[in-house]
Protein backbone atom coordinates (compact mmCIF):
# COMPACT_ATOMS: atom_id res chain seq x y z
CA UNK A 1 0.00 0.00 0.00
CA UNK A 2 1.80 3.11 -1.20
CA UNK A 3 -0.95 5.70 -1.68
CA UNK A 4 -3.77 7.25 0.28
CA UNK A 5 -6.71 4.90 0.69
CA UNK A 6 -10.38 5.84 1.16
CA UNK A 7 -12.21 4.16 4.03
CA UNK A 8 -15.79 3.96 2.69
CA UNK A 9 -18.49 4.53 5.27
CA UNK A 10 -20.75 1.51 4.89
CA UNK A 11 -22.31 -0.75 7.51
CA UNK A 12 -20.49 -3.83 6.20
CA UNK A 13 -17.06 -2.19 6.58
CA UNK A 14 -17.32 -0.80 10.12
CA UNK A 15 -18.10 -2.46 13.47
CA UNK A 16 -19.00 -0.74 16.74
CA UNK A 17 -17.30 -1.42 20.06
CA UNK A 18 -18.15 -0.36 23.60
CA UNK A 19 -17.23 -1.85 26.99
CA UNK A 20 -20.40 -1.72 29.14
CA UNK A 21 -20.57 -2.70 32.80
CA UNK A 22 -21.63 -6.30 33.49
CA UNK A 23 -25.33 -6.79 32.90
CA UNK A 24 -25.72 -3.74 30.66
CA UNK A 25 -26.35 -4.28 26.96
CA UNK A 26 -24.02 -2.59 24.49
CA UNK A 27 -26.90 -0.70 22.87
CA UNK A 28 -27.87 0.71 26.26
CA UNK A 29 -24.31 1.84 26.99
CA UNK A 30 -23.65 3.79 23.77
CA UNK A 31 -25.37 4.74 20.52
CA UNK A 32 -23.89 4.08 17.07
CA UNK A 33 -25.29 4.98 13.66
CA UNK A 34 -24.36 5.58 10.05
CA UNK A 35 -26.12 8.66 8.71
CA UNK A 36 -26.02 10.92 5.68
CA UNK A 37 -25.07 14.52 6.34
CA UNK A 38 -26.29 17.07 3.76
CA UNK A 39 -22.83 18.68 3.66
CA UNK A 40 -20.39 15.78 4.11
CA UNK A 41 -22.36 12.75 2.91
CA UNK A 42 -22.15 9.38 4.74
CA UNK A 43 -20.80 9.69 8.27
CA UNK A 44 -20.19 7.60 11.36
CA UNK A 45 -22.09 8.83 14.43
CA UNK A 46 -20.90 7.82 17.91
CA UNK A 47 -22.76 8.84 21.05
CA UNK A 48 -24.26 9.51 23.42
CA UNK A 49 -21.99 7.23 25.46
CA UNK A 50 -23.27 6.89 29.02
CA UNK A 51 -21.84 3.70 30.53
CA UNK A 52 -18.67 1.65 30.48
CA UNK A 53 -14.94 2.19 30.29
CA UNK A 54 -12.15 2.71 27.76
CA UNK A 55 -14.15 4.19 24.90
CA UNK A 56 -16.94 3.92 22.35
CA UNK A 57 -15.58 3.30 18.83
CA UNK A 58 -16.24 2.39 15.24
CA UNK A 59 -13.51 0.07 13.88
CA UNK A 60 -12.70 -0.37 10.20
CA UNK A 61 -12.91 -4.13 9.84
CA UNK A 62 -9.98 -4.58 7.44
CA UNK A 63 -6.39 -4.53 8.69
CA UNK A 64 -4.17 -2.44 6.41
CA UNK A 65 -0.67 -3.77 5.50
CA UNK A 66 1.39 -0.83 6.78
CA UNK A 67 3.19 0.08 10.02
CA UNK A 68 2.68 3.85 10.04
CA UNK A 69 -0.50 5.76 9.36
CA UNK A 70 -1.77 9.27 8.82
CA UNK A 71 -5.53 9.40 9.16
CA UNK A 72 -7.38 12.21 7.37
CA UNK A 73 -11.02 13.19 7.36
CA UNK A 74 -13.71 15.54 8.56
CA UNK A 75 -15.43 15.60 11.95
CA UNK A 76 -17.72 17.62 14.15
CA UNK A 77 -18.91 17.30 17.74
CA UNK A 78 -22.16 17.95 19.57
CA UNK A 79 -22.69 18.56 23.30
CA UNK A 80 -20.35 19.50 26.12
CA UNK A 81 -16.74 18.36 25.76
CA UNK A 82 -17.33 15.32 23.55
CA UNK A 83 -13.82 13.90 23.36
CA UNK A 84 -13.61 12.79 19.73
CA UNK A 85 -10.68 10.46 19.19
CA UNK A 86 -8.81 8.68 16.39
CA UNK A 87 -7.18 5.32 17.13
CA UNK A 88 -4.73 3.00 15.43
CA UNK A 89 -4.28 -0.62 16.50
CA UNK A 90 -0.93 -2.13 15.49
CA UNK A 91 -1.28 -5.87 14.86
CA UNK A 92 0.76 -8.93 13.97
CA UNK A 93 -0.84 -12.21 12.95
CA UNK A 94 -4.25 -10.83 13.89
CA UNK A 95 -3.08 -10.05 17.43
CA UNK A 96 -2.81 -6.58 18.89
CA UNK A 97 0.72 -5.36 19.50
CA UNK A 98 -0.24 -1.88 20.66
CA UNK A 99 -3.09 0.62 20.61
CA UNK A 100 -2.50 4.36 20.22
CA UNK A 101 -5.13 7.11 20.29
CA UNK A 102 -5.18 10.85 19.73
CA UNK A 103 -7.92 13.27 20.71
CA UNK A 104 -9.43 15.99 18.58
CA UNK A 105 -10.61 19.31 20.04
CA UNK A 106 -14.36 20.02 20.18
CA UNK A 107 -15.67 21.41 16.88
CA UNK A 108 -19.35 22.31 16.51
CA UNK A 109 -18.86 22.79 12.76
CA UNK A 110 -17.40 20.32 10.28
CA UNK A 111 -13.62 20.62 10.35
CA UNK A 112 -10.82 18.71 8.60
CA UNK A 113 -8.32 16.72 10.66
CA UNK A 114 -5.02 14.97 10.01
CA UNK A 115 -3.51 12.74 12.68
CA UNK A 116 -0.18 10.93 12.28
CA UNK A 117 0.87 7.73 14.01
CA UNK A 118 4.60 7.49 13.28
CA UNK A 119 5.78 5.36 16.21
CA UNK A 120 5.99 1.77 15.03
CA UNK A 121 5.93 -0.88 17.77
CA UNK A 122 8.42 -3.73 17.32
CA UNK A 123 7.11 -6.63 15.17
CA UNK A 124 3.97 -4.77 13.99
CA UNK A 125 3.00 -5.68 10.43
CA UNK A 126 -0.41 -4.04 9.94
CA UNK A 127 -2.80 -1.45 11.38
CA UNK A 128 -6.51 -1.09 12.00
CA UNK A 129 -8.22 2.30 12.15
CA UNK A 130 -10.94 3.44 14.55
CA UNK A 131 -12.76 6.66 15.45
CA UNK A 132 -14.97 7.37 18.42
CA UNK A 133 -15.26 8.92 21.87
CA UNK A 134 -12.64 8.86 24.60
CA UNK A 135 -14.90 9.84 27.50
CA UNK A 136 -18.54 9.48 28.43
CA UNK A 137 -20.79 12.24 27.12
CA UNK A 138 -24.39 13.06 26.30
CA UNK A 139 -23.07 14.52 23.05
CA UNK A 140 -21.92 12.91 19.81
CA UNK A 141 -18.95 12.78 17.46
CA UNK A 142 -19.47 12.53 13.71
CA UNK A 143 -16.79 11.46 11.19
CA UNK A 144 -16.90 11.68 7.38
CA UNK A 145 -14.64 11.29 4.32
CA UNK A 146 -12.11 9.11 6.16
CA UNK A 147 -8.83 8.30 4.45
CA UNK A 148 -5.49 6.80 5.50
CA UNK A 149 -1.98 6.98 4.06
CA UNK A 150 1.13 4.97 5.02
CA UNK A 151 3.38 8.01 5.45
CA UNK A 152 3.80 9.58 8.89
CA UNK A 153 6.72 11.80 9.87
CA UNK A 154 8.12 12.20 13.38
CA UNK A 155 7.81 15.72 14.82
CA UNK A 156 10.79 18.05 14.98
CA UNK A 157 11.70 20.12 18.00
CA UNK A 158 13.42 23.53 17.98
CA UNK A 159 16.92 24.09 19.34
CA UNK A 160 15.61 26.96 21.45
CA UNK A 161 12.47 26.85 23.61
CA UNK A 162 9.82 29.59 23.37
CA UNK A 163 10.21 32.95 25.07
CA UNK A 164 9.03 33.55 28.62
CA UNK A 165 5.77 35.50 28.62
CA UNK A 166 4.78 35.13 32.29
CA UNK A 167 5.14 38.47 34.11
CA UNK A 168 8.20 38.88 36.30
CA UNK A 169 7.61 37.74 39.87
CA UNK A 170 6.58 40.52 42.26
CA UNK A 171 8.90 41.53 45.06
CA UNK A 172 6.50 43.01 47.63
CA UNK A 173 5.28 39.91 49.46
CA UNK A 174 5.84 39.76 53.22
CA UNK A 175 7.91 37.08 54.90
CA UNK A 176 6.40 34.25 56.93
CA UNK A 177 7.09 30.96 58.64
CA UNK A 178 5.93 28.62 55.87
CA UNK A 179 5.29 28.43 52.15
CA UNK A 180 2.01 29.95 51.02
CA UNK A 181 0.13 30.86 47.81
CA UNK A 182 -0.49 34.39 46.51
CA UNK A 183 -2.53 35.67 43.57
CA UNK A 184 -1.15 38.93 42.18
CA UNK A 185 -2.04 40.72 38.92
CA UNK A 186 -3.80 37.60 37.59
CA UNK A 187 -0.73 35.42 38.20
CA UNK A 188 -0.45 32.73 40.88
CA UNK A 189 2.73 32.16 42.87
CA UNK A 190 4.07 30.03 45.63
CA UNK A 191 5.75 32.31 48.16
CA UNK A 192 8.68 31.08 50.24
CA UNK A 193 9.29 31.94 53.89
CA UNK A 194 11.45 34.88 52.83
CA UNK A 195 8.53 36.49 51.01
CA UNK A 196 10.02 35.77 47.58
CA UNK A 197 7.73 34.64 44.77
CA UNK A 198 8.57 31.03 43.98
CA UNK A 199 7.87 28.69 41.05
CA UNK A 200 8.56 25.05 41.87
CA UNK A 201 10.75 22.93 39.57
CA UNK A 202 12.62 19.77 40.40
CA UNK A 203 12.31 16.03 40.55
CA UNK A 204 11.91 13.25 43.10
CA UNK A 205 14.81 13.06 45.51
CA UNK A 206 16.40 9.63 44.97
CA UNK A 207 16.09 6.85 47.50
CA UNK A 208 19.35 5.37 48.73
CA UNK A 209 20.07 2.86 51.45
CA UNK A 210 22.27 4.00 54.30
CA UNK A 211 25.90 3.00 53.82
CA UNK A 212 29.46 3.85 54.74
CA UNK A 213 29.71 6.21 51.79
CA UNK A 214 26.41 7.94 52.55
CA UNK A 215 27.95 11.43 52.88
CA UNK A 216 29.55 11.09 49.44
CA UNK A 217 26.25 9.91 47.95
CA UNK A 218 24.46 12.86 49.51
CA UNK A 219 26.98 15.31 48.08
CA UNK A 220 26.75 13.75 44.62
CA UNK A 221 22.94 13.93 44.49
CA UNK A 222 22.95 17.51 45.78
CA UNK A 223 25.44 18.46 43.07
CA UNK A 224 23.21 16.96 40.36
CA UNK A 225 20.17 18.82 41.72
CA UNK A 226 22.17 22.06 41.72
CA UNK A 227 23.30 21.37 38.16
CA UNK A 228 19.64 20.84 37.21
CA UNK A 229 18.89 24.24 38.79
CA UNK A 230 16.18 22.49 40.80
CA UNK A 231 14.62 24.24 43.75
CA UNK A 232 12.26 21.45 44.82
CA UNK A 233 11.98 17.78 45.67
CA UNK A 234 8.84 16.24 44.18
CA UNK A 235 6.19 14.04 45.73
CA UNK A 236 7.92 10.63 45.68
CA UNK A 237 10.98 11.86 47.56
CA UNK A 238 12.55 9.74 50.31
CA UNK A 239 11.48 12.10 53.09
CA UNK A 240 13.51 10.40 55.79
CA UNK A 241 16.74 10.86 53.85
CA UNK A 242 16.03 14.33 52.47
CA UNK A 243 14.68 15.76 55.73
CA UNK A 244 18.10 15.04 57.20
CA UNK A 245 19.90 16.50 54.18
CA UNK A 246 17.76 19.65 54.20
CA UNK A 247 18.39 20.21 57.91
CA UNK A 248 22.12 19.76 57.35
CA UNK A 249 22.09 22.22 54.43
CA UNK A 250 20.35 24.85 56.53
CA UNK A 251 22.75 24.28 59.41
CA UNK A 252 25.64 25.03 57.02
CA UNK A 253 23.89 28.16 55.73
CA UNK A 254 23.16 26.56 52.35
CA UNK A 255 19.86 26.54 50.49
CA UNK A 256 17.67 23.48 51.14
CA UNK A 257 15.17 22.12 48.65
CA UNK A 258 11.45 22.82 48.97
CA UNK A 259 9.91 19.43 49.67
CA UNK A 260 6.54 18.07 48.52
CA UNK A 261 5.12 14.83 49.89
CA UNK A 262 2.59 12.45 48.34
CA UNK A 263 0.30 10.16 50.30
CA UNK A 264 -1.30 7.19 48.57
CA UNK A 265 -4.45 5.28 49.50
CA UNK A 266 -4.97 3.23 46.33
CA UNK A 267 -2.80 0.50 47.82
CA UNK A 268 -3.77 -1.00 51.15
CA UNK A 269 -2.66 -3.94 53.23
CA UNK A 270 -6.17 -4.51 54.59
CA UNK A 271 -6.20 -1.51 56.91
CA UNK A 272 -9.46 -0.27 55.37
CA UNK A 273 -11.86 -1.08 52.55
CA UNK A 274 -11.81 0.23 48.99
CA UNK A 275 -14.98 0.84 47.00
CA UNK A 276 -16.57 -2.21 45.33
CA UNK A 277 -19.22 -2.68 42.65
CA UNK A 278 -22.26 -4.94 42.86
CA UNK A 279 -20.15 -8.03 42.03
CA UNK A 280 -17.57 -7.25 44.71
CA UNK A 281 -15.00 -6.03 42.17
CA UNK A 282 -12.79 -3.01 42.80
CA UNK A 283 -11.26 -0.48 40.44
CA UNK A 284 -7.87 -0.83 38.76
CA UNK A 285 -5.16 -1.93 41.17
CA UNK A 286 -3.26 0.96 42.68
CA UNK A 287 -5.91 3.52 41.75
CA UNK A 288 -8.78 2.17 43.87
CA UNK A 289 -10.84 4.75 45.70
CA UNK A 290 -10.90 4.12 49.47
CA UNK A 291 -14.20 3.76 51.28
CA UNK A 292 -14.30 6.97 53.33
CA UNK A 293 -17.30 5.68 55.31
CA UNK A 294 -15.15 2.89 56.75
CA UNK A 295 -14.07 4.37 60.11
CA UNK A 296 -10.72 2.62 59.77
CA UNK A 297 -9.89 4.82 56.79
CA UNK A 298 -9.86 8.06 58.77
CA UNK A 299 -7.88 6.41 61.56
CA UNK A 300 -5.29 4.89 59.23
CA UNK A 301 -4.90 8.01 57.11
CA UNK A 302 -4.32 10.28 60.09
CA UNK A 303 -1.85 7.83 61.58
CA UNK A 304 0.17 7.87 58.34
CA UNK A 305 0.15 11.66 58.25
CA UNK A 306 1.24 11.77 61.88
CA UNK A 307 4.26 9.52 61.24
CA UNK A 308 5.47 11.61 58.31
CA UNK A 309 4.67 14.93 60.00
CA UNK A 310 7.12 14.01 62.76
CA UNK A 311 9.86 14.58 60.16
CA UNK A 312 8.55 17.75 58.50
CA UNK A 313 6.24 19.55 60.92
CA UNK A 314 7.07 23.24 61.05
CA UNK A 315 10.12 22.93 58.80
CA UNK A 316 10.53 26.00 56.58
CA UNK A 317 11.64 23.80 53.66
CA UNK A 318 8.49 21.65 53.74
CA UNK A 319 6.27 23.18 51.04
CA UNK A 320 3.12 21.06 50.71
CA UNK A 321 1.31 17.74 50.98
CA UNK A 322 -0.53 15.94 48.17
CA UNK A 323 -3.47 14.17 49.78
CA UNK A 324 -3.29 11.23 47.34
CA UNK A 325 -2.06 10.00 43.98
CA UNK A 326 -4.10 9.20 40.85
CA UNK A 327 -7.23 7.90 42.54
CA UNK A 328 -9.74 6.79 39.93
CA UNK A 329 -13.00 8.75 39.83
CA UNK A 330 -14.23 7.07 36.66
CA UNK A 331 -17.56 5.22 36.92
CA UNK A 332 -17.65 6.07 40.63
CA UNK A 333 -21.48 5.73 40.90
CA UNK A 334 -21.08 1.99 40.26
CA UNK A 335 -18.61 1.49 43.11
CA UNK A 336 -20.87 1.95 46.10
CA UNK A 337 -21.21 -1.56 47.57
CA UNK A 338 -18.31 -1.96 49.95
CA UNK A 339 -20.01 -2.60 53.32
CA UNK A 340 -19.75 0.83 54.95
CA UNK A 341 -20.36 2.72 51.71
CA UNK A 342 -23.44 0.60 50.96
CA UNK A 343 -24.88 1.43 54.38
CA UNK A 344 -24.24 5.12 53.73
CA UNK A 345 -25.99 4.78 50.35
CA UNK A 346 -29.03 3.25 52.07
CA UNK A 347 -29.18 6.12 54.55
CA UNK A 348 -28.68 8.69 51.78
CA UNK A 349 -31.60 7.29 49.77
CA UNK A 350 -33.82 7.00 52.84
CA UNK A 351 -33.24 10.68 53.59
CA UNK A 352 -33.75 11.61 49.94
CA UNK A 353 -37.09 9.78 49.47
CA UNK A 354 -38.55 9.34 52.94
CA UNK A 355 -40.25 6.02 52.19
CA UNK A 356 -39.45 3.10 49.92
CA UNK A 357 -42.66 3.53 47.90
CA UNK A 358 -41.47 6.93 46.66
CA UNK A 359 -38.14 5.45 45.62
CA UNK A 360 -39.85 2.56 43.83
CA UNK A 361 -42.05 4.97 41.88
CA UNK A 362 -39.01 6.99 40.79
CA UNK A 363 -36.85 3.97 39.96
CA UNK A 364 -39.54 1.64 38.59
CA UNK A 365 -38.52 -1.04 41.10
CA UNK A 366 -40.30 -3.07 43.79
CA UNK A 367 -37.77 -3.05 46.62
CA UNK A 368 -39.31 -4.18 49.92
CA UNK A 369 -37.30 -1.71 52.04
CA UNK A 370 -34.26 0.49 52.00
CA UNK A 371 -32.35 -2.40 53.55
CA UNK A 372 -33.17 -4.43 50.44
CA UNK A 373 -30.83 -2.14 48.50
CA UNK A 374 -27.89 -3.75 50.34
CA UNK A 375 -29.06 -7.26 49.41
CA UNK A 376 -30.15 -6.70 45.80
CA UNK A 377 -27.47 -4.16 44.87
CA UNK A 378 -29.25 -2.32 42.06
CA UNK A 379 -26.97 -0.57 39.59
CA UNK A 380 -27.44 2.79 37.89
CA UNK A 381 -28.39 2.70 34.25
CA UNK A 382 -30.54 -0.43 34.41
CA UNK A 383 -33.73 1.39 35.33
CA UNK A 384 -35.15 4.91 35.35
CA UNK A 385 -32.98 7.96 34.88
CA UNK A 386 -33.82 8.94 38.48
CA UNK A 387 -31.72 6.01 39.67
CA UNK A 388 -28.69 7.24 37.74
CA UNK A 389 -29.23 10.75 39.10
CA UNK A 390 -29.38 9.41 42.65
CA UNK A 391 -26.23 7.33 42.28
CA UNK A 392 -24.34 10.27 40.75
CA UNK A 393 -25.46 12.49 43.64
CA UNK A 394 -24.28 9.88 46.15
CA UNK A 395 -20.93 9.56 44.37
CA UNK A 396 -20.40 13.24 45.08
CA UNK A 397 -21.06 12.52 48.76
CA UNK A 398 -18.33 9.86 48.66
CA UNK A 399 -15.80 12.35 47.31
CA UNK A 400 -16.87 15.09 49.75
CA UNK A 401 -16.42 12.69 52.67
CA UNK A 402 -13.01 11.62 51.39
CA UNK A 403 -11.78 15.19 50.87
CA UNK A 404 -12.99 16.22 54.32
CA UNK A 405 -11.12 13.37 56.00
CA UNK A 406 -7.84 13.77 54.16
CA UNK A 407 -7.59 17.56 54.20
CA UNK A 408 -8.70 17.66 57.84
CA UNK A 409 -6.09 15.11 58.92
CA UNK A 410 -3.21 17.00 57.35
CA UNK A 411 -4.31 20.39 58.65
CA UNK A 412 -4.59 18.91 62.14
CA UNK A 413 -1.21 17.15 62.08
CA UNK A 414 0.80 19.86 60.29
CA UNK A 415 -0.88 23.22 60.95
CA UNK A 416 0.07 25.94 58.49
CA UNK A 417 1.30 23.61 55.76
CA UNK A 418 -0.15 23.82 52.26
CA UNK A 419 -2.51 20.97 51.37
CA UNK A 420 -2.78 20.10 47.68
CA UNK A 421 -5.37 17.80 46.10
CA UNK A 422 -5.09 14.23 44.92
CA UNK A 423 -2.67 14.18 41.99
CA UNK A 424 -5.25 13.68 39.25
CA UNK A 425 -4.67 11.62 36.16
CA UNK A 426 -5.12 14.09 33.33
CA UNK A 427 -8.75 14.10 32.22
CA UNK A 428 -10.18 12.34 35.30
CA UNK A 429 -11.92 15.57 36.27
CA UNK A 430 -15.59 14.66 36.86
CA UNK A 431 -15.42 15.51 40.58
CA UNK A 432 -12.69 18.12 40.45
CA UNK A 433 -14.84 20.89 41.90
CA UNK A 434 -15.16 18.98 45.19
CA UNK A 435 -11.43 19.45 45.81
CA UNK A 436 -11.80 23.22 46.17
CA UNK A 437 -11.07 22.98 49.96
CA UNK A 438 -7.44 22.22 48.96
CA UNK A 439 -4.94 25.04 48.48
CA UNK A 440 -4.07 23.94 44.93
CA UNK A 441 -5.08 21.29 42.42
CA UNK A 442 -2.44 18.72 41.45
CA UNK A 443 -2.52 17.16 37.98
CA UNK A 444 -0.14 14.61 36.51
CA UNK A 445 0.23 15.44 32.82
CA UNK A 446 2.63 13.65 30.50
CA UNK A 447 2.77 15.62 27.20
CA UNK A 448 1.80 13.86 23.98
CA UNK A 449 5.06 15.08 22.36
CA UNK A 450 3.55 15.21 18.87
CA UNK A 451 4.47 18.89 18.60
CA UNK A 452 6.88 21.23 20.41
CA UNK A 453 5.68 22.05 23.91
CA UNK A 454 2.16 21.56 25.21
CA UNK A 455 -0.78 20.85 22.93
CA UNK A 456 -3.73 23.21 22.73
CA UNK A 457 -5.93 20.55 24.32
CA UNK A 458 -3.61 20.24 27.33
CA UNK A 459 -3.52 24.00 27.86
CA UNK A 460 -7.29 24.40 27.57
CA UNK A 461 -8.10 21.51 29.88
CA UNK A 462 -5.64 22.77 32.50
CA UNK A 463 -7.22 26.21 32.21
CA UNK A 464 -10.69 24.71 32.61
CA UNK A 465 -9.57 22.82 35.74
CA UNK A 466 -8.27 26.06 37.22
CA UNK A 467 -11.43 28.00 36.39
CA UNK A 468 -13.70 25.27 37.78
CA UNK A 469 -11.98 25.21 41.19
CA UNK A 470 -10.64 28.77 41.41
CA UNK A 471 -7.36 27.28 42.60
CA UNK A 472 -3.88 27.26 41.05
CA UNK A 473 -2.53 24.13 39.36
CA UNK A 474 0.67 22.26 40.14
CA UNK A 475 1.92 19.55 37.77
CA UNK A 476 2.76 16.61 40.00
CA UNK A 477 4.42 14.51 37.28
CA UNK A 478 5.62 15.05 33.73
CA UNK A 479 8.52 13.91 31.56
CA UNK A 480 9.51 13.06 28.00
CA UNK A 481 10.74 9.57 26.91
CA UNK A 482 12.86 8.72 23.84
CA UNK A 483 13.06 5.65 21.63
CA UNK A 484 16.86 5.58 21.46
CA UNK A 485 17.00 4.68 25.15
CA UNK A 486 16.50 1.07 24.03
CA UNK A 487 13.70 0.61 26.57
CA UNK A 488 10.97 0.21 23.95
CA UNK A 489 12.46 -2.65 21.93
CA UNK A 490 10.59 -5.52 23.56
CA UNK A 491 7.18 -6.07 21.87
CA UNK A 492 6.02 -8.21 24.80
CA UNK A 493 6.88 -5.53 27.33
CA UNK A 494 5.93 -2.24 25.68
CA UNK A 495 5.30 0.42 28.31
CA UNK A 496 2.27 2.71 28.29
CA UNK A 497 4.65 5.65 27.74
CA UNK A 498 5.48 4.38 24.22
CA UNK A 499 2.92 6.68 22.46
CA UNK A 500 4.65 9.69 24.05
CA UNK A 501 8.17 8.88 22.89
CA UNK A 502 10.33 11.16 20.76
CA UNK A 503 13.05 9.73 18.51
CA UNK A 504 16.30 10.67 20.32
CA UNK A 505 17.76 12.08 23.51
CA UNK A 506 18.43 15.31 21.63
CA UNK A 507 14.74 15.53 20.78
CA UNK A 508 13.98 14.66 24.38
CA UNK A 509 16.16 17.50 25.68
CA UNK A 510 14.67 20.05 23.30
CA UNK A 511 11.09 19.04 24.03
CA UNK A 512 11.76 19.03 27.78
CA UNK A 513 12.89 22.66 27.56
CA UNK A 514 9.84 23.63 25.47
CA UNK A 515 7.43 21.99 27.92
CA UNK A 516 9.16 23.62 30.90
CA UNK A 517 8.65 27.10 29.46
CA UNK A 518 5.09 26.34 28.33
CA UNK A 519 4.09 25.26 31.85
CA UNK A 520 5.73 28.36 33.34
CA UNK A 521 3.93 30.67 30.92
CA UNK A 522 0.53 29.52 32.19
CA UNK A 523 -0.29 32.13 34.86
CA UNK A 524 -2.31 29.68 36.98
CA UNK A 525 0.49 27.06 37.21
CA UNK A 526 2.76 27.30 40.28
CA UNK A 527 5.17 24.47 39.54
CA UNK A 528 5.93 21.39 37.45
CA UNK A 529 7.85 18.35 38.70
CA UNK A 530 9.82 15.99 36.46
CA UNK A 531 9.17 12.28 36.99
CA UNK A 532 11.62 10.67 37.85
CA UNK A 533 15.31 10.32 38.87
CA UNK A 534 16.01 6.84 37.42
CA UNK A 535 14.62 5.07 34.36
CA UNK A 536 12.44 1.99 34.80
CA UNK A 537 14.24 -1.10 33.54
CA UNK A 538 13.08 -4.33 35.12
CA UNK A 539 10.89 -7.34 34.43
CA UNK A 540 7.89 -5.27 35.54
CA UNK A 541 8.42 -2.09 33.55
CA UNK A 542 10.78 -0.53 31.01
CA UNK A 543 10.41 3.21 30.41
CA UNK A 544 12.70 6.14 29.67
CA UNK A 545 11.33 8.46 32.35
CA UNK A 546 14.52 9.17 34.28
CA UNK A 547 17.22 11.78 34.39
CA UNK A 548 19.55 8.81 34.92
CA UNK A 549 19.67 5.24 33.66
CA UNK A 550 19.09 2.51 36.22
CA UNK A 551 22.88 2.14 36.33
CA UNK A 552 23.20 5.77 37.44
CA UNK A 553 24.47 7.14 34.13
CA UNK A 554 23.17 10.70 33.65
CA UNK A 555 21.31 11.91 30.57
CA UNK A 556 23.43 15.06 30.62
CA UNK A 557 21.87 16.51 27.47
CA UNK A 558 18.44 16.38 29.08
CA UNK A 559 19.63 17.62 32.47
CA UNK A 560 21.47 20.58 30.95
CA UNK A 561 18.54 21.50 28.68
CA UNK A 562 16.25 21.57 31.70
CA UNK A 563 18.81 23.63 33.62
CA UNK A 564 18.97 26.22 30.83
CA UNK A 565 15.17 26.41 30.76
CA UNK A 566 15.16 26.91 34.54
CA UNK A 567 17.67 29.71 34.15
CA UNK A 568 15.49 31.23 31.43
CA UNK A 569 12.63 31.30 33.94
CA UNK A 570 14.99 33.26 36.15
CA UNK A 571 14.65 34.65 39.63
CA UNK A 572 11.55 32.67 40.57
CA UNK A 573 13.57 29.49 40.26
CA UNK A 574 17.08 30.43 41.22
CA UNK A 575 16.36 32.82 44.11
CA UNK A 576 16.82 31.58 47.65
CA UNK A 577 13.29 31.37 49.11
CA UNK A 578 14.49 31.20 52.71
CA UNK A 579 16.22 34.55 53.21
CA UNK A 580 15.26 38.12 52.41
CA UNK A 581 16.95 39.88 49.43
Amino acid sequence: MNAEMQLPIRADLWESQVFPPPGVAAEAAASFAIAVDPDRGPCLVIGPWRQGSWGARYWYREALPQVRATVHGWYRTEGEEPAATVLVEFVRGGRRVYLESKRLPPSPDWAPFEVSFWRTPPTAEAVRIAVGLARQTDGRALFADLRVSPEAAAPTFPERPPAVTRPAPPSHFSSGERFRIEHCDDVWWLVGPSGRAFYSVGTDGPWRRQGADQAARDREDIQWLRRLRANSLAGWTDVQRWARINDELMARGERPFATFLTLETGFSRGEYDHLLDARGQGQASGHQFPDPFDPRFAETYRARVHRIAELVRGKPWHAAWFIDNELSHRDLPRYVYSPHCAAALRDFLAARYGDIAALNRAWGTDLASFDAILAEKPEPGKSAEAMSDDFRAFAREIVKKYVGITVGAIRAEDPGALVFSNRFMFGDFDYLDLYAPCDAIAINRYPENDEPGLSEETVERLRAAHELTGKPIIIGEWSVPALDSGLYNNPEHLDWSFPETVPTQTDRARQAACVTIDFYNLPFVIGAHWFIWYDFDSDKRQANRGLFTVRGEPYTEVIDALARAHEQIGAAVLADPYSRP
